[in-house]
């Protein structure tokens, strides 16, 4: 799947590149010139890079492992807190 439309770089670019050691969005911009023109792929570049499972976009610890016989890992979300007037 083509990621950056404005350098032609596709996914299995990125992915080898990180492989080959690229270990931060600067390294892939300077590797492969992602996200300098319009900029629309950075953020998933990003998530790429931290380790973010590109299949939903967030760090979700268990959708794209649980096809792999991973548990997902519980979600715990924090009460909305009530500002006084």
């Amino acid at each position: 799947m083509i990621v950056c439309v404005c350098k032609s770089v596709s996914e299995r670019q990125i992915k080898a590149c990180i492989d080959a050691g690229a270990t931060s969005m600067e390294d892939l911009q300077i590797d492969l010139g992602v996200a300098l023109c319009c900029g629309k792929c950075g953020p998933y570049v990003q998530e790429m890079v931290s380790g973010a499972s590109p299949c939903c976009g967030r760090l979700c610890g268990g959708c794209c492992q649980s096809a792999q016989g991973t548990a997902p890992s519980e979600v715990v979300v924090a009460p909305a807190l009530a500002l006084a007037a």
